[in-house]
């Protein structure tokens, strides 16, 4: 799956605190809401997670991040060009009807070559989608293409009939999918909620509804979890995080682990000054990754050294840490005529103010004057697309460094660089990106990924910052441990 923006939105909304939930009611309280429900067209990652509930694909990840069957249970390979999927019987979408290969080669279609479709980066690879019969779907791919499976989490099953008489804005309004949950309501401002799909097809969960809803101050949350109006509050800030720890209390308990997002400086290298590398170089080395997660995340992170957390297939472990060198950096920027100081306006939606501060403080260590061009979240969005200079944060919901690759890095073409906002463009990293991903050896491809990581790294399309830390507040009324892509599905908590 392409790589998933972030949300950088910290919602001032005022969580709905009852005296405590339904013990048949699962609450997940969050910093914000889905931007849509309808399957393939936001990969956001809270919109791919609350959408997780409802929808389902062929394939999805264990919470380790190990592919397993779900509505495809079962497929092989008769050649190195094609999937065969044997679709699991009787499975039924929310309105009774049933799921069959005229279903899944719509969504995935849908998916592929939809002018709106997000996942359209993941099928670049993909040649032809077929019915073989009701129960059979076969997928031929351009050339081998070994990560195709990780590539079609997130590419949810829709009903073909349903979403074409209502399409899009229609099936926002009343979404029909295979999950063991089906909507109730969703208020874009409060919460979606969720009741209990009694013809799933698998176990039953223990939870009758789940309601996905966002808290409203940080201070409310260890209050939220002892009161028993939340079970599970995702995204923790930090410094509730520290509070938390400094003064525990009873009810609930503190999860912590090294997370996905990665946080970078997004950049246009087709303008001046950032065409020239050694601008690009100036302004990592003026960076104090440590002090930016020591003041912006209180430590719940670890600085990056490349464009992928370690989890990720094609993580390079021998790339060196990015260091602090303000002399370093005033050369370089000598040397590519501006010695005499250079202004760059950084990007940053109003969450990210405090980041943006000390950012500005450490650029003024070498001579650069940042302006902070502050939005909030709808125009930071649309202000990204032509921005030169931004912060930015994404995950690798695939689990493989090809999401950043085949989005991020490869030039804008063939289907690639859905996402590459800095139009960089590398051909010698393209013909490398196109054929890693057609080796069957799964330790060529490693090697043949972190290459490709060693050439991005020396030239710096994108300046990595840090890794930071997944940090999750869980009633000690439930069961449950976080997963390693970060999404969150009811079917997993279980009462206690």
């Amino acid at each position: 799956m392409r790589s998933v923006l972030l949300w950088f939105t910290a919602a001032a909304l005022v969580f709905s605190c009852r005296p405590g939930a339904s013990r048949d009611e699962l609450v997940i309280a969050g910093r914000g809401l889905p931007l849509c429900l309808t399957p393939h067209l936001k990969s956001e990652v809270i919109s791919v997670s609350v959408q997780g509930n409802m929808f389902e694909a062929l394939v999805e990840f264990d919470p380790q991040m190990k592919i397993r069957p779900l509505l495809a249970q079962a497929w092989e390979n008769p050649d190195d060009l094609t999937w065969v999927f044997r679709l699991r019987p009787g499975v039924l979408f929310h309105d009774g009807s049933a799921m069959d290969a005229d279903d899944a080669v719509y969504s995935l279609l849908r998916a592929k070559s939809d002018p709106a479709s997000d996942l359209k980066g993941n099928f670049v690879a993909v040649d032809t989608i077929f019915k073989a019969d009701d129960r059979t779907v076969v997928v031929r791919t351009r050339r081998p293409y070994p990560i195709l499976l990780n590539k079609l989490i997130g590419a949810y099953v829709i009903p073909a009939g349903y979403h074409r008489k209502y399409g899009d804005a229609g099936f926002e309004m009343a979404p029909v999918g295979t999950g063991p949950y089906r909507l109730q309501s969703f208020d874009r401002k409060r919460s979606v909620r969720m009741t209990r799909w009694d013809g799933y097809w698998g176990p039953k969960p223990d939870f009758r509804q789940v309601a996905f809803t966002v808290f409203g101050r940080p201070g409310d949350i260890g209050r939220l979890l002892q009161s028993g109006a939340a079970d599970i509050v995702n995204e923790v800030p930090p410094e509730t995080a520290r509070e938390l720890i400094d003064n525990p209390a009873r009810g609930y308990r503190l999860e912590r682990r090294p997370g996905l997002a990665l946080r970078y400086l997004g950049i246009n290298t087709t303008i001046r000054p950032f065409s020239d590398r050694r601008v690009r170089q100036a302004v990592s080395l003026a960076i104090d990754r440590q002090t930016l997660i020591q003041q912006n995340v209180l430590g719940f992170g670890s600085p990056a050294t490349q464009l992928v957390p370690q989890a990720i297939f094609g993580y390079h472990p021998g790339l060196p840490e990015l260091r602090h060198d303000p002399a370093r950096a005033r050369a370089l920027l000598r040397a590519a005529g501006y010695g005499q100081g250079l202004k760059l306006a950084l990007l940053l939606p109003d969450t990210r103010l405090s980041f943006g501060r000390e950012l500005k403080r450490q650029m003024a260590g070498v001579g650069i004057e940042l302006e902070l061009n502050v939005r909030e979240r709808e125009e930071y969005f649309v202000a990204q697309d032509t921005s030169s200079f931004f912060l930015l944060g994404s995950i690798s919901i695939s689990g493989d460094a090809s999401d950043l690759f085949d989005d991020v890095i490869h030039s804008t073409k063939d289907g690639y660089g859905r996402d590459n906002r800095g139009r960089y463009r590398n051909p010698g990293a393209d013909r490398m990106i196109v054929a890693s991903s057609g080796y069957l050896d799964q330790a060529q491809r490693l090697r043949a990924l972190q290459e490709i990581m060693r050439l991005v790294m020396a030239d710096l399309p994108r300046i990595p910052l840090y890794v930071e830390d997944e940090i999750y507040a869980v009633s000690e009324k439930v069961s449950w441990q976080p997963r390693l892509d970060m999404l969150i599905f009811a079917k997993e908590v279980n009462k206690r």
